[in-house]
């Protein structure tokens, strides 16, 4: 790997390596790299299928790009295969969703209506046994849900731009969060003058996830529990998920 990485990074550039373990197996991306001449590719498709790569994709500053994906990647999500975009958004461990999971199915239990808000590829929303509706904002992540569970009534939306509004909140039960380190305080700022019963919230980023859970708690929630997961191995970074109701 340290060979072929050579052979493709610029002098005095930095590149970057990502690995997700998929359905089919490693799916490698790699950035700042330089595909130059059919030798250098060619080489990068013998390296993937000597290593039996899942699939390959390179970023030479224009985006990613796949180079070689013998069959379309998938990810299982609670018993679902859902196509993989390049460098898409999952949990970070096996087990630590699965807690994650846990604590949303025991926070919204119950609810006929659930809104999944920030759903990526349907981490939660797949994991649900109700009538759920999912947004997000990536184009490619909200296609692959929908095509995978047409079930789940799946929404491309930008929530910091177009958060959903008190009066469109209304039909729902319980709403699940799963926000970037940034937190969600424009959706939460709406939940928190809505009639909504119930929310999992679930953050990356214990600082906003207190910013907005003061908002909820000065809108009448009721913080239920808190549970850190310790996801990201060999790092301080926490997961947490948390249970608020009215």
């Amino acid at each position: 790997m340290v060979a072929r990485l050579n052979a493709v990074l610029p002098p005095k550039r930095i590149g970057e390596v990502q690995l997700t373990l998929c359905d089919q197996g490693v799916d490698l991306s790699l950035s700042g790299v330089s595909i130059e001449g059919l030798q250098a590719a060619e080489a990068l498709t013998v390296f993937a299928e000597a290593h039996r790569l899942a699939r390959l994709s390179v970023d030479e500053g224009y985006g990613l790009e796949t180079r070689y994906e013998p069959v379309p990647a998938t990810v299982t999500l609670s018993g679902t295969p859902v196509a993989l975009p390049p460098a898409a958004f999952l949990q970070a461990t096996e087990d630590g969703e699965a807690a994650l999971v846990a604590a949303v199915q025991e926070s919204v239990e119950g609810s006929v209506r659930t809104l999944d808000l920030f759903a990526g590829l349907g981490t939660f929303a797949l994991a649900l046994p109700c009538q759920v509706t999912a947004a997000e904002a990536s184009r490619d992540a909200i296609l692959a849900l929908k095509a995978a569970a047409p079930r789940i009534d799946a929404h491309h939306r930008d929530l910091y731009r177009r958060p959903y509004s008190r009066r469109e909140l209304e039909p729902f039960e319980a709403v699940v969060l799963d926000p970037p380190r940034a937190g969600a305080a424009e959706q939460v700022a709406e939940l928190a003058a809505s009639s909504v019963a119930r929310i999992a919230y679930v953050s990356c980023n214990p600082a906003t996830f207190a910013r907005d859970a003061r908002t909820l708690a000065d809108g009448g929630y009721t913080l239920g529990w808190v549970r850190p997961v310790g996801q990201f191995r060999w790092s301080t970074h926490v997961e947490l998920a948390a249970s608020f109701s009215r």
